[in-house]
């Protein structure tokens, strides 16, 4: 059976179904645990009422902050990943959030610590799923096993190396435009 926020990172990520093709459930499972590493790097439990996962501007953030890779086919992700986000919390009356989510995503892959309590607190979770734990923020490693448990990251690190090794060849000289300092 599904969780609230199962449910919900489903129904967000549906109208791109076809864009992520047989991506959809490595994607899907990046965002529960980004969402999840979220939750733990706040000291709070999913479905918790002050958890990251139920506030809007994490669980926007998280669905769309990689998804311009698949929409619009590209590495250098960022622009379109934003614009989905904001055409989403525009169609949801959500406007206000605008300005937060929109850093969330563009500052998600910064190096240096990001401006902002929740814009760092969504780096950091993002920043331990992409490292496959190595580098934890002080999260024990029993509870990054638990999430990675729950949301399995089978095919995530390959497909980002795909990209990669794709963007590279096409732009050597710029193969990470998304790594911001």
């Amino acid at each position: 059976m599904a969780t609230k926020l199962e449910e919900a990172v489903a129904q967000r990520l549906e109208p791109w179904s076809a864009a992520l093709g047989a991506d959809r459930p490595v994607y899907t499972n990046h965002v529960l645990r980004v969402l999840s590493f979220c939750d733990a790097l706040a000291g709070r439990t999913s479905g918790n009422t002050t958890a990251p996962s139920t506030r809007e501007e994490f669980l926007t953030a998280a669905v769309f902050h990689d998804l311009g890779a698949w929409t619009a086919n590209t590495f250098d992700y960022l622009a379109p990943s934003i614009d989905l986000a904001r055409e989403w919390l525009t169609a949801n009356s959500r406007e206000d959030l605008i300005p937060l989510v929109v850093t969330m995503i563009d500052d998600h892959h910064k190096i240096r610590r990001a401006h902002g309590a929740e814009v760092e607190l969504f780096r950091r979770a993002d920043t331990i799923d992409v490292t496959a734990g190595l580098r934890r923020f002080g999260m024990a490693r029993n509870d990054y096993r638990a999430v990675l448990d729950r949301y399995p990251a089978t095919g995530f690190r390959p497909r980002l190396a795909r990209f990669a090794a794709e963007r590279t060849r096409a732009h050597p000289l710029s193969p990470f435009p998304m790594v911001k300092w």
